[in-house]
């Protein structure tokens, strides 16, 4: 009779096959990268990107409240622009300011990827998690088995689309995928080394509380104690927690009591607190959207905490959950939601799918693997046909779309990108090939699909479609434009309703001298207003020498610009009559 575990899994050693460490590297290599390829600034990473820039250029009071060229900005910490603002400065000699950021968001992604790698491992190799042992033997070692979990991981990481869509843009979001796992990471660490861990864990904490919200920093403050007082923490708690409560609250207060010195700051960052119940619109659009953001490991996750619901003091299981807990919890409770809200449960997710892989059958393994085979290699053809229809004229339904959306837009061949994305769709067949006529019984087989399918369509999107996605998204044209219409001398320019995004793209293209938001308009002139079409509210669409009168003054348009995707509502920059 085998031994039986209280847990769900029994492998054998050709199960616990370990992935090829040259492949996992080759992947993750070719996933970070694939992103970083060259474009314009886009609308989604432009606020934070001139954050980084303005304290780049600035002084030490830049650093220390975060602003876009003078707005100041109270949602996330200063940590993720820090980050970019140091590479800006590192590498000006070498590099453009938005190719030393892009740098900056790759290096975090590499470490996020090992620091995830690290965690399931060693939580993989804990003795209450190991595969039942079989009548015969041949179940894997404790260690094949947690390598075999960590390899899943980081081909889950891989296939994850929400990771992709937030992770490859110098936005917040891979910072806070970095200080998340820096969290469980410790965490994990200090159940085997805690006088060691301690200080790794309580550095994650503070990472979290000089990048994320400051409401939501409290709720993992308050799930750090939960942990640290919970089974597997406790027997060292009383070591381990006052020097992780220490760095992990001090170096943020430190930092926040200094920042509200700046009333300025004070004032965005107090609006910035407001809670209110989460909104029916808000609820509707996390459950339109959570399933694509989270696939696969969102099915995963679910998987596992079904077959693992016995094992609920493992920390595995306590981790995951907690993890999941502390940002459901915040948004109900405060209603705060912003770009990156479904990006705060992938770390959880991250942590406990490859559990649930381990426990499924073959069925089930070969729906995932084979769904990852369709889906990926239909977008494929998508892209390749869409791409063609620009140089073949046909089919004329697609290329009709594609004037409709972009009427300007002019394709031009270059050879790299289509080398490359020719040589990324001829190593997806060679990888269908190897699986249709090798046999490898490997758990990470069922996601290995999903990984190298989410590598060559983001390939394909970065090479064969860059240009007109970057002709639709990217502020260069209007950035360049508007800078050929101010005067290098002008001393300031008022922004006058324009969003942080289209702020911070003006501030990085044209160099544009903003006053600072809170400045009174009556008090401080300026010869030039840039604003947008609908902030101005004419009755008509604005056209250079059109008069607009605001607050007493008369002002005449000169310029008016705009992305190909916001045409209807066009930047707008007056002189003063």
């Amino acid at each position: 009779m085998p031994f039986k575990n209280s847990n769900p899994v029994r492998l054998s050693t050709k199960d616990a096959s370990p992935l090829p460490k040259y492949a996992l590297i080759i992947l993750t290599g070719l996933y970070i990268f694939a992103g970083l390829t060259w474009r314009g600034l886009w609308r989604q990473e432009a606020s934070s990107f001139a954050t980084m820039l303005t304290m780049a250029q600035g002084s030490i009071a830049d650093w220390v409240a975060p602003n876009v060229a003078g707005l100041y900005s109270g949602t996330f910490g200063p940590l993720p622009y820090w980050i970019g603002a140091f590479f800006i400065k590192m590498l000006h000699s070498i590099a453009s300011p938005f190719s030393a950021a892009q740098f900056a968001i790759a290096l975090q992604d590499i470490i996020s990827v090992y620091l995830l790698w690290l965690t399931v491992r060693r939580l993989g190799c804990r003795a209450e998690l190991q595969p039942q042992r079989l009548a015969f033997g041949g179940e894997p070692s404790a260690r094949a088995f947690g390598k075999m979990l960590a390899d899943s991981s980081t081909l889950l990481f891989i296939s994850t689309y929400g990771i992709a869509a937030h992770t490859h843009d110098t936005s917040e979001g891979a910072t806070i995928l970095l200080v998340c796992l820096l969290w469980l990471y410790g965490a994990t660490l200090t159940l085997d080394q805690p006088l060691k861990a301690r200080w790794v864990w309580g550095f994650g904490l503070a990472g979290i509380g000089l990048t994320l919200p400051f409401s939501l920093f409290v709720f993992f403050a308050l799930g750090t104690l939960a942990t640290l007082f919970f089974i597997g923490w406790r027997d060292r708690s009383v070591e381990v927690a006052p020097i992780v409560m220490l760095i992990g609250l001090t170096i943020p207060a430190a930092w926040l009591l200094q920042a509200l010195d700046n009333p300025a700051f004070q004032l965005n960052w107090q609006t910035q607190q407001a809670f209110s119940p989460l909104s029916w619109k808000n609820q509707a659009y996390f459950a339109k959207n959570i399933a694509i953001f989270t696939w696969p490991i969102a099915p995963l996750s679910i998987w596992c905490l079904w077959r693992w619901r016995n094992q609920w003091q493992s920390p595995m299981v306590f981790l995951g959950v907690l993890m999941a807990l502390i940002p459901l919890t915040h948004l109900f409770i405060t209603g705060q939601r912003s770009d990156m809200s479904m990006l705060l449960f992938v770390p959880s997710l991250l942590l406990i799918a490859p559990f649930g892989l381990a426990t499924l059958n073959r069925g089930r393994a070969n729906i995932i693997e084979w769904f990852s085979v369709i889906v990926f290699s239909l977008i494929a053809i998508l892209v390749w046909a869409i791409w063609l229809a620009n140089w073949l004229g046909a089919p004329e339904f697609l290329l009709n779309n594609l004037k409709k959306l972009a009427p300007e837009f002019t394709p031009e061949f270059k050879w790299w990108p289509f080398s490359i994305a020719l040589l990324t769709s001829i190593g997806w067949l060679f990888l269908l090939r190897w699986r249709a006529t090798r046999s490898n019984e490997a758990l990470w087989r069922s996601v290995v699909f999903s990984s190298g399918g989410m590598i060559l369509v983001w390939s394909l999107m970065a090479t064969l479609w860059m240009p007109w996605l970057d002709h639709t998204r990217s502020y260069a044209k209007a950035g360049k434009a508007l800078s050929q219409m101010i005067p290098q001398k002008t001393s300031c320019v008022r922004a006058l309703g324009l969003p942080e995004s289209a702020r911070g793209a003006i501030y990085y293209y044209a160099n544009v001298p903003f006053v600072p938001v809170q400045s009174e308009f009556d008090k401080v002139t300026c010869p030039y207003i840039i604003s947008t079409e609908l902030t101005l509210a004419q009755p008509v669409r604005a056209q250079a020498g059109q008069v607009i009168n605001l607050s007493g003054q008369s002002w005449r348009v000169i310029w008016t610009g705009e992305r190909v995707s916001e045409r209807k509502n066009s930047l707008v920059l007056l002189r003063q009559n």
